[in-house]
Protein backbone atom coordinates (compact mmCIF):
# COMPACT_ATOMS: atom_id res chain seq x y z
CA UNK A 1 0.00 0.00 0.00
CA UNK A 2 1.32 3.92 -0.06
CA UNK A 3 2.28 5.36 2.24
CA UNK A 4 0.48 7.80 4.05
CA UNK A 5 0.36 11.04 2.56
CA UNK A 6 1.81 14.36 3.47
CA UNK A 7 0.56 17.50 2.82
CA UNK A 8 2.48 21.01 1.87
CA UNK A 9 0.89 24.48 1.50
CA UNK A 10 -0.95 26.68 3.78
CA UNK A 11 -4.43 25.40 5.62
CA UNK A 12 -4.64 29.48 6.73
CA UNK A 13 -6.86 31.18 4.18
CA UNK A 14 -7.89 34.49 3.69
CA UNK A 15 -11.10 34.63 1.60
CA UNK A 16 -9.74 36.72 -1.56
CA UNK A 17 -6.18 34.64 -1.40
CA UNK A 18 -4.66 32.01 -3.85
CA UNK A 19 -4.72 29.00 -2.43
CA UNK A 20 -2.02 25.70 -3.29
CA UNK A 21 -1.65 22.90 -1.15
CA UNK A 22 0.20 19.40 -2.76
CA UNK A 23 -0.79 16.31 -1.82
CA UNK A 24 2.28 13.69 -2.27
CA UNK A 25 2.56 9.82 -1.16
CA UNK A 26 5.22 7.40 -2.23
CA UNK A 27 4.66 3.63 -3.00
CA UNK A 28 5.81 1.41 -5.98
CA UNK A 29 3.95 1.26 -7.87
CA UNK A 30 3.50 4.68 -8.56
CA UNK A 31 -0.41 5.59 -7.13
CA UNK A 32 -3.41 7.12 -7.88
CA UNK A 33 -3.46 10.14 -5.68
CA UNK A 34 -6.62 12.18 -5.58
CA UNK A 35 -8.06 15.53 -3.58
CA UNK A 36 -11.92 14.71 -3.15
CA UNK A 37 -14.27 17.27 -1.06
CA UNK A 38 -17.41 15.16 -0.63
CA UNK A 39 -18.17 13.07 -3.24
CA UNK A 40 -16.52 15.11 -5.73
CA UNK A 41 -13.02 14.96 -7.09
CA UNK A 42 -11.36 18.62 -6.99
CA UNK A 43 -7.70 17.35 -8.16
CA UNK A 44 -5.94 14.19 -9.23
CA UNK A 45 -2.77 12.72 -10.80
CA UNK A 46 -2.34 9.26 -12.36
CA UNK A 47 0.57 7.31 -11.69
CA UNK A 48 2.45 10.59 -10.32
CA UNK A 49 3.56 10.65 -6.38
CA UNK A 50 1.74 14.14 -6.26
CA UNK A 51 -0.81 16.00 -6.93
CA UNK A 52 -1.74 20.04 -6.22
CA UNK A 53 -4.94 22.17 -5.35
CA UNK A 54 -5.14 25.56 -6.77
CA UNK A 55 -8.01 27.90 -5.75
CA UNK A 56 -7.22 31.38 -7.75
CA UNK A 57 -8.99 33.12 -5.06
CA UNK A 58 -10.55 31.27 -1.87
CA UNK A 59 -14.29 31.94 -1.35
CA UNK A 60 -16.01 30.66 1.99
CA UNK A 61 -18.25 28.08 -0.07
CA UNK A 62 -14.45 26.73 -0.36
CA UNK A 63 -13.94 25.70 3.08
CA UNK A 64 -14.76 22.41 4.39
CA UNK A 65 -13.01 18.72 4.36
CA UNK A 66 -11.18 17.28 1.82
CA UNK A 67 -9.06 14.01 1.19
CA UNK A 68 -6.39 13.30 -0.13
CA UNK A 69 -5.91 9.59 -0.95
CA UNK A 70 -3.12 7.39 -2.90
CA UNK A 71 -3.76 4.09 -4.01
CA UNK A 72 -2.27 1.44 -6.16
CA UNK A 73 -3.31 -2.32 -6.72
CA UNK A 74 -1.22 -3.13 -2.99
CA UNK A 75 -3.64 -0.68 -1.57
CA UNK A 76 -4.70 2.67 -0.33
CA UNK A 77 -3.85 5.16 2.23
CA UNK A 78 -5.43 8.70 3.10
CA UNK A 79 -5.36 12.06 5.00
CA UNK A 80 -7.98 13.97 5.72
CA UNK A 81 -7.86 18.09 5.77
CA UNK A 82 -9.92 20.94 6.26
Amino acid sequence: APRPPTLNGSLWVVAGDPVTVTCGASSHPAPIVTVTRGRRVVAAAVYEPQVTLSLAAAAPQDAGEYLCRAENQHGESSLPFN
